[in-house]
């Protein structure tokens, strides 16, 4: 029998707008392997009839037998087959939308329409139901220590009469007590951790579909619960786990649970704009979201265009700025400009169903493109918009010579996880910057903000060389138990021992120990990322001199550790290194070290700097400064062009913290040059 073939949606209309048309499916009543049916009726999906949102992982494996859509075999994966089998009821038929069914897969036109405005299925369904698979032994008992915790978190730290200590705020009391219970069930924790291993939660469409919902439906067969209260012990179980970077997919999965519980303030916003169905600034949620994974390459990009700042609010894809003072006046004038410009924008869009104004083609679902293309162009535009960072050349992170690879070298390739952690993710440092002297601060050839380049493959931008490498440690791997061989890295590019402590001539400014270890952890860098305070929200030049100080504190605490009283240091300079050791904390320097060296190579400059780069790197590679990027870059100069390797830290103020790039930018401190970068 031939297969199911669709009903085509309404075309688009020459004039006037177009309702966001989408199909509905409706699952015929039945029980246990009586063969699932349905059927599916067009719908504007602003004004449907009730249904229920399906939330779920595709799988990779066929069902064995077919779904019968008006009387046609339709193919479905076994884990969409499970699913609506104990979805359907035995007696009445049960309106659903499942993105599979209610979209023809084959016409690609057809997908890239319904992407465009997928987040409106789920934000319209009365309610989302999140399939979780089948339910295992112990899943009831991690449902049960779920919904305890929720009632914890969801009361800000329990009633008065669980509170032990009134000295502690809410948080601490919060965490107090969580921990406690968590202590109390080891078994059903540990249940709890494989759990969040299935596939559901590392799924990237998950994510908007979560997102964008009023009400979560958690369901393992016909164990239910609020799917919130499962989320409330994703950072519970993260820090059970061994991680040995941030940013994984349950850290991100807490962060979805704290921005929709109403009225939890202690998390700092990272985005100054209110907008309903955000998770903040496409830069960061594509941070957050980089280890997740999807069917479709092309998806982790499409994917995050309804849940994100510029996604949902287009004007902010053109009137980005960099400020210290988000209550500004000047900054007030432009939120509300913008708020006008978006309001006017939309008038302009319902005049026709073509007219998308102020979207540029990168922010628009296309299949037609592939996947390199689509991160090309993205790529191109997030470093294109004001005001011009190049944040994103962070995400680049090659684990094979990019050399005669058929991305281009300054393209991350999102659908690969990362490989190390983010160096210029946090914004720390400001090497290519100017103090905020400049609004706009990346120099970009061949990179209109609208239309195509002339070359596309090429990035052309403006920067100066700093240095050359001359030497290089082997990639640094160690696992999460093991500690960074900081003195087995020492003897890879010295010939001198690490111990006893001494001056060397080669390496400029600190004690070369002390150098090497600040430059393992990224500067300050390394104690910033592990400190869990407010600070990061605050910023401020407070929080350089206070983590840069706490950097010197934690490298000293292991210099002192194994260093005795026969060092070649003076008395004085002895005296200093176990004064700063009281102050800093062995742990904290080895979690720092592991965090940002990991996957990375320690290196030497031909002039003395010291640094942590790429895997990749190779003896020759330059490091460079490029304008608008927040840490410098090594890059692999070729015969008519150069080759990103990728972003690194070098161990000296002046060019991490941008005072360099204001010498040559103010100065002429050293010469500039366009990098053509392939």
């Amino acid at each position: 029998m031939d297969q199911y073939h669709y009903n085509p949606l309404p075309p688009i209309a020459e004039l006037g707008s177009t309702p966001p048309f989408t199909r509905l499916l409706l699952l015929a009543p039945g029980i246990g392997r009586y063969p699932l049916s349905c059927s599916l009726t067009i719908v504007d999906i602003q004004n449907p009839p009730p249904y229920e949102a399906l939330s779920y992982s595709w799988g990779r494996e066929s069902a064995a037998g077919p779904l019968w859509c008006h009387g046609r075999p339709l193919q479905i994966r076994v884990n969409l087959d499970i699913a609506l089998r104990h979805l359907r009821l035995p007696h009445q038929a049960r309106r659903l939308w499942v993105d599979v069914l209610c979209i023809d897969q084959s016409n690609i036109d057809e997908r890239s329409r319904q992407v465009r405005y997928m987040r409106l299925m789920y934000k319209h369904a009365a309610r989302i139901i999140v399939w979780l698979g089948l339910r295992t032994p112990g899943i009831d008992e991690v449902f049960q220590l779920s919904q305890i915790v929720a009632d914890i978190r969801n009361a800000n730290g329990g009633s008065a009469t669980t509170i032990k200590d009134t000295s502690m705020g809410p948080v601490e009391q919060e965490l107090d007590i969580i921990t406690e219970i968590l202590d109390a069930h080891p078994q059903v924790v540990m249940q709890l951790v494989d759990f969040f291993d299935r596939e559901y939660f590392m799924r990237i469409w998950c994510v908007q579909e979560v997102v964008v919902s009023a009400w979560c439906l958690a369901k393992c067969e016909d164990l239910e619960i609020n799917f919130m209260s499962l989320l409330s012990c994703m950072i519970h179980v993260n820090m059970r786990r061994c991680s040995v970077f941030a940013g994984k997919p349950l850290e991100f999965w807490n962060m979805i649970y704290m921005l929709k519980q109403p009225g939890r303030s202690n998390m700092p916003r990272i985005s100054e704009h209110e907008i309903e169905g955000s998770m903040g600034p496409m830069y960061h949620t594509l941070t957050g979201t980089r280890d997740f994974q999807a069917t479709d390459p092309r998806d982790k990009i499409f994917s995050l265009f309804g849940i994100t700042d510029e996604g949902l609010m287009l004007v902010l894809a053109l009137t980005g700025v960099l400020s210290s003072n988000k209550n500004s006046f000047p900054m007030r004038l432009l939120k509300r400009a913008q708020r006008d410009i978006a309001d006017f924008a939309q008038s302009i869009n319902k005049t026709g169903p073509d007219v998308d104004f102020g979207r540029n083609t990168a922010l628009k679902a296309d299949y037609n493109k592939d996947h390199m293309e689509v991160y090309r162009d993205f790529t191109r535009f997030m470093m294109r918009k004001p005001p011009l960072m190049l944040d994103i050349l962070s995400h680049v992170q090659h684990i094979g010579n990019p050399v005669g690879d058929s991305f281009p070298s300054w393209v991350p390739k999102w659908h690969q996880p990362r490989s190390a952690s983010l160096i210029g993710g946090i914004g720390v440092y400001l090497s290519g910057l100017c103090n905020g002297h400049f609004r706009y601060f990346a120099v970009l050839q061949d990179s209109p903000l609208a239309g195509s380049s002339i070359h596309p493959n090429t990035l052309s931008l403006d920067g100066y060389y700093v240095d050359r490498v001359v030497l290089l440690s082997a990639v640094i791997d160690t696992s999460v138990e093991e500690m960074v061989p900081v003195e087995d890295l020492w003897n890879q590019l010295f010939s001198t021992s690490f111990f006893p402590l001494a001056r060397h001539p080669n390496t400029k400014g600190d004690l070369p120990q002390m150098a090497f270890c600040k430059t393992l952890s990224a500067g300050f860098l390394g104690p910033v990322a592990t400190a869990i305070s407010h600070d990061l929200a605050n910023g401020g030049e407070n929080l350089g001199q206070k983590y840069r100080a706490q950097a010197h504190a934690d490298a000293a605490a292991y210099l002192s550790l194994a260093e005795s009283n026969n060092s070649t240091l003076s008395p004085v300079e002895f005296a200093s290194l176990r004064e700063a050791a009281s102050r800093g904390s062995l742990a904290r320097f080895h979690r720092s070290s592991q965090t940002f060296s990991y996957n990375r190579k320690v290196y030497l400059t031909q002039n003395g700097f010291l640094g942590i780069g790429p895997m990749i790197m190779n003896k020759g590679d330059e490091v460079c400064v490029l304008f608008g990027g927040r840490v410098p870059f090594v890059l692999r100069r070729m015969h008519d062009h150069h080759v990103l390797v990728g972003e690194t830290y070098i161990q000296d103020d002046e060019i991490m913290c941008g005072k360099l790039t204001e010498g040559v930018r103010f100065r002429n401190q050293l010469p500039t040059m366009t990098f053509h970068i392939r």
